[in-house]
């Protein structure tokens, strides 16, 4: 880069995305191994197992994205995962607020580990957005500059349909944040209104962090989210067959979801080959920053 300064990831924002590790492999490890155990094991109990098991797989690629995403130097390299990580975490603490009613057994459980899990679940949910927003503003101010996007871009054709597929997926996810009694209606196992309103939150993070990705219009900046993509649809599917059960394969609904995690991991699958064999942008040489 000419003997500039790259704009590395503030430390803050870095703390904010490893300490959200350590929550989401919390989360994860307790939907999947602990999966009809929730009221006992976990923050509030979820009734549907296939719901606790689909939560998990989405715990289990942002484990991949804040971790990898946290220990990036280059600030390119980590923003695809902010703007979708504090939007997840800021609609989980408003599905919380609206839901209190729902977590309050935990919290006067007479087991200590189950109000344990209320206050983790709290306290996660609470510090995550304000930290994110904070640190943020911070991020911004950062100095240096963002090295130069590699040539050639990733393909259009790629780029279009991630944008598109990002920008559905953030769609859903409100609609089943915003409206849960019509999504119980439409979805193809159970779900109540507040595991609607979190699997919508998780919808519109995972669509965002893919939006972000594809208006980098760089291969070496996918590095993250696609190996978070490459995670998510196959661990999700294991967890649909284990519980298959409680589906409705007759509802088209089922069969959208699972094309869409199938797209998911196939950009997830383009996105690791173009980004590991991209040249990195940091070694030294002459060239304009881009931001």
């Amino acid at each position: 880069m000419g003997g500039a300064e790259v704009r590395t990831v503030h430390w803050g924002i870095r703390l904010m995305l490893l300490v959200g590790t350590a929550f989401v492999t919390f989360d994860f490890v307790q939907l999947t191994f602990l999966t009809e155990r929730t009221d006992r094991y976990f923050s509030w109990t979820i009734d549907a197992p296939i719901t606790a098991v689909v939560l998990g797989s989405f715990y289990l690629a942002a484990i991949i994205l804040t971790l990898f995403g946290g220990t990036q130097r280059a600030w390119v390299r980590t923003r695809a995962v902010v703007p979708g990580t504090w939007a997840f975490v800021t609609l989980v603490l408003l599905a919380t607020l609206i839901h209190l009613d729902v977590f309050r057994p935990h919290l006067d459980s007479p087991n200590a580990i189950t109000r344990f899990e209320f206050w983790v679940w709290i306290g996660a949910y609470t510090v995550e957005p304000i930290g994110l927003l904070l640190f943020g503003f911070f991020q911004r101010k950062m100095p240096g500059t963002d090295p130069p996007r590699g040539d050639p871009p990733p393909p259009q054709l790629y780029l279009r349909i991630g944008m598109i597929a990002g920008a559905a997926a953030t769609l859903a996810g409100v609609f089943m944040f915003v409206l849960p009694e019509a999504t119980i209606d439409l979805w193809s196992w159970p779900l109540t209104p507040l595991t609607s309103r979190i699997l919508g939150s998780w919808y519109v993070g995972a669509g965002l962090v893919m939006v972000v990705a594809m208006w980098e219009r760089d291969r070496w900046r996918l590095l993250v989210p696609s190996l978070g993509f490459v995670v998510l649809g196959p661990v999700q599917f294991i967890g649909i067959l284990r519980y298959s059960e409680q589906v409705d394969w007759g509802n088209p609904q089922m069969w959208l979801h699972i094309g869409f995690q199938a797209l998911v991991f196939a950009l997830g699958v383009g996105g690791l080959v173009m980004s590991t064999k991209a040249p990195s942008p940091l070694a030294p040489r002459a060239s304009a920053s881009v931001r």
